[in-house]
């Protein structure tokens, strides 16, 4: 069964191009433009993987990881960050949360992506032995 990814992202190209790259290595994907959507096909398909852009219109992608790891149903989901606001040595999670309870983004990847990384990141995240214990190691 192939692994489903959820990409939300308000730029359509970004998007296209994450879903060009995971259907090319096997994945089945479903995109969203915003968060509200996102939570819908959040709730309707319980992906494997999620890739969040931070800065969307409405409301942020930080905002909706936040809704994410509160959410029961949804808090083991590995969710990676990708931005091209945010510089990937200047990432502080931190600075966006306070709160301690919510756990830092299982990965943070800076616009544009090198797509070697990308995949391995995602193998790393869905692969079925990873344990969650290892979510949040940024070694690959």
């Amino acid at each position: 069964m192939d692994k489903k990814v959820l990409i939300i992202d308000d730029e359509p190209d970004v998007a296209k191009y994450l879903t060009e790259i995971l259907k090319d290595n096997g994945y089945t994907t479903y995109s969203a433009d915003n968060a509200d959507i996102g939570m819908e096909v959040l709730e309707s398909i319980i992906p494997d993987l999620i890739c969040l852009d931070i800065m969307m219109p409405m409301e942020s992608g930080i905002s909706m990881y936040v809704k994410i790891r509160k959410d029961e149903r949804f808090k083991h989901i590995p969710v990676l960050i990708i931005s091209g606001v945010v510089q990937e040595n200047e990432y502080d999670f931190r600075s966006y949360v306070s709160d301690k309870s919510i756990p830092p983004p299982d990965y943070f990847f800076e616009k544009p992506i090198s797509v070697a990384k990308f995949m391995k990141i995602v193998d790393k995240f869905t692969s079925p032995d990873l344990s969650n214990n290892n979510r949040g190691k940024q070694d690959v």
